[in-house]
C-alpha cells in the first residue's frame, strides 16, 4: 500500500523540527507521479495549508524526477482533489529543462481553464490531442494496421485506448 509509506513520510516531516533529512525523505517516499498530490491531499487534510519549506522542496525534487508528458495524460484530472497544477502551484518547482518549463506551464494553464494551444516542445500532449480529434465511428480503423506507433506517440495505455474507442 503506497499510501502508508506517503503518510509516513508526512508525519516523519511533521515531527521533525531540526534540519535535514526531510527534503530526502519526502522526495524517496514520492515514486509515481499521482503521489506528489495524493502527500498534498493527506498533508493538507490532516496539518493545514502552511507547508514547511523541507517539504516543498522535496514535493519539487519529486516532480522534476516524476512530472513528464504521459504522466499529465496519466495522472492529472479534475476527478483528484490535487492536481499536477496545484502541487506546481503550491510547491513552485524549478524545471531543468526546456520542456520540463512549458510542461509544468501548461499543467497550470489546464488546472486554471487558461489552457490554450499545446506548446511545441509537448509532442505527445500534440499526439494525443490529435487522436482524440477522430471522429468516434472511424476509431476502429486504426488498428486494421499497426497502431502500435500512433499509440506510443500519443502516450496511450491500454486503459485510455479502452475509453478513447467508447466501446466500439
Amino acid at each position: 500500500m503506497r499510501s502508508a509509506s506517503i503518510v509516513g513520510a508526512a508525519e516523519f516531516a511533521y515531527a521533525r523540527s531540526e534540519p535535514g533529512m526531510t527534503r530526502q525523505v519526502v522526495n524517496s517516499v514520492l515514486q509515481r507521479a499521482d503521489e506528489p498530490g495524493e502527500f498534498l491531499s493527506y498533508w493538507l487534510t490532516v496539518h493545514g495549508r502552511t507547508i514547511p519549506k523541507p517539504v516543498k522542496r522535496g514535493i519539487g525534487d519529486a516532480v522534476r524526477r516524476l512530472y513528464d508528458e504521459r504522466a499529465l495524460l496519466k495522472w492529472d484530472s479534475e476527478a483528484r482533489g490535487v492536481r499536477m497544477g496545484d502541487v506546481l502551484n503550491l510547491t513552485h518547482p524549478k524545471p531543468t529543462e526546456s520542456w520540463q518549463g512549458a510542461l509544468f506551464t501548461h499543467a497550470l494553464d489546464r488546472r486554471y481553464g487558461n489552457a490554450a494551444e499545446i506548446p511545441a516542445h509537448l509532442s505527445v500532449l500534440q499526439a494525443r490531442e490529435e487522436l482524440l480529434a477522430w471522429p468516434v465511428e472511424r476509431r476502429r480503423e486504426l488498428f486494421a494496421g499497426d497502431a502500435t506507433p500512433v499509440l506510443k506517440r500519443a502516450g496511450m495505455t491500454w486503459e485510455s485506448v479502452a475509453g478513447w474507442l467508447q466501446g466500439r
